[in-house]
């Protein structure tokens, strides 16, 4: 649930809004009227920091030039040079739209409707909220605020507003924005001398512009106070917004509390328009300085309710951290307390390790000794050996590093060398099937029938 304050001037009359979004409702909550004296004061009364503006802007500039088709950023850019080039603005805001195409000199050209306005009239409605301690959202011509509410039509309507005394004359086509003037009357509502003046207006946009209107389309409280006797040359209608019919409708409906609907709607129906803008309809005049200023305010907002977060967090965490680290020192102190004479028990710990220390060599013989591999076992594995033609004469067996170092010596009976070659071979093989035992080297002497083998078993 969103809520927003719209401030629309109106020449010398400041309408607020109070405004609330539930869901797809728009609920109004209040309304006010104030004078331009009143209005300092009430920026200075009011809570909120954060405004939506709607403004009735006297001097600017209007025309409809032609761009060639290039993309979004370059249209942009010739448009504000040929503002530039036409009118008397040096530093200014401008929105624009598309209107259409043309062929001219056998080229496609756009057609684009500008609205530009002196950034120091822009600055002065700022600094009023800004001295106040307050943020503008978006500053909205009142024009274009309003034409947000007219449902896109391919046939052209001319529709009046009225600002003050003056009548605001415009003519939108598919939605689109084609002209606009602003007509000086003599008093409030339609009469018949502003009938005089929306018919030429409407001769022009026929010779000029080469629109025909088929609709005159009043809007607000023009409608509740229409006083013409003459006839017109084309119909005449009321707004009535599909959002404002009934809260069943499907959109936004606004729901106005302690004033009748009708009233509401006609007696504040421009700051009302600027909570019906679409997101994809880009009519806010602020400057880029001004847009930074509120990204900037907001994003400081948002970064400081996110450190507040975290250093709450972070101090209930760290006094949970201490409320551990107090509970484990008084744990801590009261096993100390109830631990034995640990003097004591250190006494009998050097007495025990010096008794042992009579007993280590006697250990210190007998583990070598348990590491020595089974002379036994080993030679029993000898025994097993199929050595008939073999003669062992010599058995060398020496220990260390866990191992048994062993040196066999003997001759071959067989006569023959490829004999004495087969039997000595079975020998080795014989030795080498051996569980443990490893052949580091061994040899054959065919002239005397001697060999003699180097072993390791562990």
């Amino acid at each position: 649930m969103g809520r927003a304050i719209v401030v629309s001037f109106e020449d010398e009359t400041i309408r607020v809004l109070y405004a609330t979004f539930r869901r797809k409702n728009i609920v109004v909550d209040d309304a006010l009227i104030l004078r331009n004296e009143q209005f300092d004061d009430f920026l200075l009364k009011e809570k909120r920091k954060e405004f939506i503006v709607v403004n009735s802007f006297k001097d600017f500039f209007q025309d409809t030039i032609l761009v060639p088709p290039t993309k979004a950023r370059l249209i942009k850019i010739l448009v504000e040079a040929e503002i530039r080039k036409r009118s008397q603005f040096k530093d200014f805001s401008f929105i624009y739209t598309t209107t259409g195409e043309k062929i001219v000199q056998q080229r496609r050209m756009k057609e684009v409707f500008v609205f530009a306005v002196r950034n120091e009239d822009i600055k002065e409605i700022v600094n009023r909220f800004i001295f106040k301690g307050k943020v503008i959202k978006a500053i909205y011509p009142d024009i274009f605020s309003l034409a947000c509410l007219i449902r896109p039509e391919p046939m052209p309507l001319l529709c009046v507003s009225e600002t003050g005394l003056n009548k605001n004359i415009f003519l939108i086509k598919d939605g689109v924005m084609q002209f606009i003037r602003i007509a000086q009357s003599l008093e409030q509502g339609i009469g018949d001398v502003d009938i005089q003046g929306i018919k030429m207006t409407i001769n022009y946009c026929r010779q000029a512009l080469k629109i025909n209107p088929y609709l005159i389309m009043l809007i607000g409280s023009l409608c509740s106070n229409y006083n013409v006797t003459v006839d017109t040359s084309i119909p005449i209608a009321c707004l009535t917004h599909q959002s404002f019919r009934s809260p069943r409708t499907n959109g936004l409906t606004p729901v106005v509390r302690g004033s009748q609907m009708s009233s509401a709607l006609l007696d504040f129906i421009s700051p009302l328009s600027a909570l019906f803008i679409p997101r994809d309809r880009d009519i806010n005049l602020l400057t880029i300085e001004y847009k930074n200023l509120f990204r900037t305010r907001l994003l400081l907002r948002y970064s400081t309710a996110l450190f507040l977060s975290l250093s709450i967090i972070g101090m209930v965490y760290t006094g949970f951290i201490v409320k551990n680290i107090m509970e484990s020192k008084d744990r801590l102190s009261s096993i100390r307390r109830n631990l034995p004479d640990i003097d004591n028990t250190l006494t009998i710990y050097d007495m025990k390790k010096a008794e042992l220390a009579g007993y280590m060599p006697f250990v210190t013989s007998f583990r070598n000794a348990a590491s020595i591999p089974d002379i036994q076992r080993f030679l029993y594995l000898l025994s097993e050996l199929k050595v008939d033609s073999i003669r062992i004469d010599y058995i060398s067996i020496n220990t260390g590093n866990n191992i048994l170092n062993v040196e066999l010596k003997g001759s071959v009976k067989t006569e023959g060398y490829a004999g004495m070659q087969m039997d000595y071979q079975k020998l080795i093989n014989s030795i080498a099937g051996l569980k443990g035992v490893s052949i580091k080297s061994h040899g054959l002497d065919f002239k005397d029938k001697s060999f003699h083998i180097k072993m390791e078993y562990q």
